[in-house]
């Protein structure tokens, strides 16, 4: 039912978040205005997971925090349909990372109480694998959506477009909300740990505390998946692969020629290619994350999760040197990178979750996962602005290589957090 409940969830988050670059643009704003964006809200959701976990443990109840996180996002995400500036698009993402801030600690936490350790791993990769079929699902119901108003309606303004678009994702976030209310049933547990109500990692063990350290690290270089999408954008912009493609296949280029002036058709041509790229990437994850965060469970959380960040070396790397490649592979290369991406996530989000419910006891566990995504938390903002930044000063000096600096970075911390993963932290148990 969680995973339900997710499903619901992210189909209403991703028919908005592959199309925020592309409205970030319209609005008249770059590459700096979206790694704040994205950076203040991610940093804003994991610091709240904190808060949450916390909470959850103080109470020693976790649904009612999981309800009042998912209702803050399902009302508040909508309204990024209505905002006229991109600093405005702040203000709705922190507050719609509020929700998931206060949601994802007791949830995780709920999810971990409900099964046996024997299968967490494969449990959390369930988890993320029905998270990432309604990622999937999302940009399919933006396409159509799109489509519909394009077609069926006559816009032709693509921002007018991209705003109905966001607003209509009301609708899935509601039936998730309606699902938890209804099918979610909470398991019983220890109950309230008697703690203080106290912000500190004071209990927990140096192991613990190291590796939140190396994952603060990496997250560093973790930027926001949202610079993927710009870069594609960026790619696909210049070199009219996409348009080139749509005009040589006739059924296409009649759907399209009504679309406005030949500038309006590829204006549409490559805003509808994000989120279709957007689904594509999540229909692998949906594919591997089961058995990957499984994979776990057998070879040990560390393997797993050095795995996916090797995965993530390797995409970064890879993705700082799209823009030198011919036009007419940009495409295929782009499919190629993101089924690869991926896989970075179906390595890593079972696994580092399943490691902290095995290092902690169970009581601390809402706690455990809020430190977790604290850490997260701590990168998450200077990594997107970093990132952002890097893009743009090295892009003014160097036209078409900002990209490529800003995305060697991240590939070179996801190096350096292999290392010190493999030689300092230890797991609590041999996985058989």
């Amino acid at each position: 039912m969680l995973g339900i409940v997710s499903l619901l969830t992210d189909a209403a988050t991703e028919m908005i978040y592959p199309l925020i670059p592309v409205f970030v643009g319209a609005l008249g704003s770059g590459a700096v205005a979206l790694g704040i964006i994205e950076g203040v809200a991610e940093s804003t959701s994991s610091l709240l997971k904190l808060l949450g976990g916390i909470i959850s443990d103080r109470m020693g109840r976790r649904k009612v925090l999981v309800f009042i996180g998912y209702s803050i996002s399902s009302l508040i995400r909508p309204l990024t349909g209505i905002v006229s500036s991109a600093w405005q698009i702040v203000v709705v993402r922190m507050v719609d990372r509020v929700g998931k801030g206060l949601r994802t600690a007791p949830r995780d936490a709920l999810l971990a109480s409900g099964v046996h350790e024997s299968i967490r791993g494969k449990s959390f990769g369930f988890h993320r694998a029905m998270d990432h079929t309604g990622a999937m699902i999302g940009p399919i119901l933006a396409i159509v959506t799109l489509l519909i108003l394009f077609t069926g309606f006559g816009i032709t303004d693509t921002t007018r477009a991209l705003r109905w678009t966001f607003i209509l994702a009301i609708i899935p976030g509601l039936l998730a909300v309606l699902t938890l209310i209804i099918l979610v049933k909470e398991p019983e547990t220890a109950g309230p740990n008697g703690n203080n109500f106290r912000f500190s990692l004071k209990g927990f063990s140096a192991n613990f505390k190291t590796y939140l350290l190396i994952l603060i690290l990496f997250t560093l270089g973790n930027s926001s998946d949202a610079f993927l999408l710009f870069r594609i954008e960026e790619s696909i912009s210049k070199s009219g692969a996409v348009v080139s493609i749509v005009n040589s296949i006739g059924p296409l280029r009649e759907m399209v020629a009504g679309f406005g002036t030949a500038k309006d058709q590829e204006t549409i041509i490559n805003i509808l290619f994000l989120p279709l790229v957007w689904s594509f990437f999540h229909v692998i994850k949906v594919i591997f994350s089961t058995p990957l965060g499984a994979l776990s469970d057998r070879i040990g959380r560390k393997r797993a999760i050095n795995a996916g960040w090797a995965v993530y070396a390797f995409v970064y790397v890879s993705f700082a040197l799209l823009v030198f490649l011919p036009s007419d592979v940009q495409v295929l290369a782009t499919f190629i990178l993101f089924a690869i991406y991926a896989l970075y996530y179906a390595f890593t989000e079972g696994a580092e979750k399943a490691l902290v419910a095995d290092m902690v006891n169970e009581d601390q566990r809402g706690s455990a996962y809020g430190m977790y995504n604290f850490a997260i938390g701590l990168g998450a903002l200077p990594a997107s602005v970093i990132f952002g930044l890097i893009y743009s000063l090295a892009d003014r000096k160097l036209p078409g290589f900002g990209g490529t600096f800003a995305f060697g970075f991240g590939g070179l911390l996801a190096i350096i957090s292999m290392i010190l993963l493999s030689l300092k932290v230890r797991e609590p148990r041999q996985v058989e």
